[in-house]
């Protein structure tokens, strides 16, 4: 767990461990699944303790062997599915093999998506004049009160 954002550890650890490496947060969200199921909570490094480090260690392949195929951003979002609120395990091919395609087909189109490039604007442009609106039938009739 790195204290620093680095090209390896880009991902914030939300259980204190500072920065982690995308299959160690891939883990953490699973094991937040995990714990919301039993109706736990998890503490602050949570995976030096029993039982969630033994949780923890087996993961981390797991998590390691999904992202030499897959975006971490494909199978964070797969993790947060609605269908994956029972999943227990990251080997789980059964179930997370469709989501992951599924993901993986929507973060692909999502890249290659045209980008929209807005033009600069000069600063020595001058500004476009506003409009002058009407006065409405109030001020009119203060402003006639005023004169009298």
């Amino acid at each position: 767990m790195a204290k620093s954002r680095s090209e390896y550890s880009r991902f914030p650890s939300r259980y204190g461990g500072g920065n982690v490496t995308a299959g160690q947060y891939i883990t953490e969200c699973l094991c937040c699944l995990i714990a919301r199921q039993q109706k736990k909570e998890l503490g602050d490094q949570f995976w030096q303790k029993a039982p969630w480090d033994k949780v923890f260690r087996t993961q981390i392949p797991a998590a390691m062997e999904l992202l030499s195929r897959y975006h971490p951003n494909v199978i964070i979002a797969s993790l947060r599915d609605r269908r994956c609120w029972k999943i227990q395990s990251l080997r789980a091919k059964w179930l997370l093999e469709p989501i992951l395609k599924e993901k993986d087909a929507e973060y692909r189109i999502q890249i290659t998506a045209p980008q929209v490039i807005m033009e600069k604007t000069s600063t020595i442009q001058q500004p476009r004049h506003s409009v002058v609106k009407k006065k409405s039938l109030i001020t009119l009739l203060k402003e006639v009160e005023n004169e009298r």
